[in-house]
């Protein structure tokens, strides 16, 4: 499956695109059996968390640090905890997708699993920009949402603002200038728009598009797989919680998907503010400060 040019007008135009039941249910239900022998395993450990366990040398993000009560709001890097997550993440129905969007080369940038969980829990993920926690020489960078249950306005989908990839380069510092990763002054959101789906449902949006999603108003912890992708001539200019060429070279060469290893960056004229001083690793604890 790739693309119909009225499919590549759209998104150019509005900064994201929905594909709908993409992968097949099948795949879907490998993954989610996968993720409850995750979610188990971890819940009935009983180790210490700290500072909601957020940190590059810990998988798990939770909503508190109570070990007696779990509650997981993240798994990073789902690609090196098991192989189901890495073949999905190089799945050749997403890859020519990406391929098209990003001008002709794919390297691999990172991958979450996030969790929803219900209102009463919190959950809310405020409005941002991906392009504020992870500056390139470039816009080529895409991040594409995979629904592993059906999605819907009461579970808390993922809300976009049509067009806004092509506007300003928001601010998400406080008063105090920390960079607290949510755009800290008032938006216009007449205009948002909920990408719903089926389970099996992906969404891509570009990284300079506003969003954020909603309160889930079920009593489930609706997951999302969430996998970033750019262009081979796009180069991270912080170090973030992908890989970094300066420490592994050859690591992150390997994440090239489709293209060749070049050490020629593009720069495009594109406004930046450089996400400092991150004292947190997850969108979870900025968004609280």
């Amino acid at each position: 499956m790739s693309l119909s040019k009225s499919e590549i007008r759209f998104y150019k135009k509005n900064g994201y695109l929905v594909k709908n039941k993409l992968i097949s249910l099948k795949e879907i239900n490998n993954i989610n059996k996968l993720i409850k022998k995750i979610l188990t395993k971890e819940e009935k450990r009983e180790t210490k968390i700290k500072n909601l366990g957020g940190s590059y040398d810990n998988n798990f993000v939770y909503n508190s640090n109570s070990s007696k009560n779990r509650e997981i709001l993240r798994l990073n890097n789902p690609t090196y905890y098991h192989r189901l997550f890495y073949n999905l993440s190089r799945n050749k129905k997403i890859i020519k997708i990406i391929k098209i969007l990003l001008g002709g080369s794919v390297r691999f940038h990172h991958c979450k699993l996030n969790f929803k969980l219900p209102s009463s829990k919190g959950g809310e993920v405020s409005w941002h920009q991906d392009w504020a926690f992870y500056p390139h020489t470039n816009d080529d960078l895409v991040t594409v949402g995979i629904y592993l249950e059906d999605c819907y306005e009461e579970n808390g989908p993922l809300q976009v603002l049509p067009g806004s990839h092509k506007n300003k380069i928001f601010n998400h510092h406080n008063n105090q200038k920390e960079f607290i990763g949510k755009i800290s002054q008032k938006i216009n959101l007449k205009s948002k728009k909920s990408l719903i789906g089926l389970a099996g449902t992906v969404t891509f949006h570009h990284v300079r598009m506003v969003h954020g999603s909603g309160l889930n108003l079920t009593n489930n912890k609706r997951p999302l797989i969430l996998f970033g992708y750019n262009n081979t001539d796009a180069w991270p200019l912080t170090i973030d919680a992908s890989v970094n060429p300066n420490e592994d070279f050859k690591k992150y060469n390997d994440c090239i998907i489709d293209g060749k290893i070049q050490l020629t960056p593009r720069f495009e004229k594109i406004p930046i503010k450089i996400p400092l001083p991150k004292k947190s690793v997850s969108i979870y604890q900025l968004q609280r400060k």
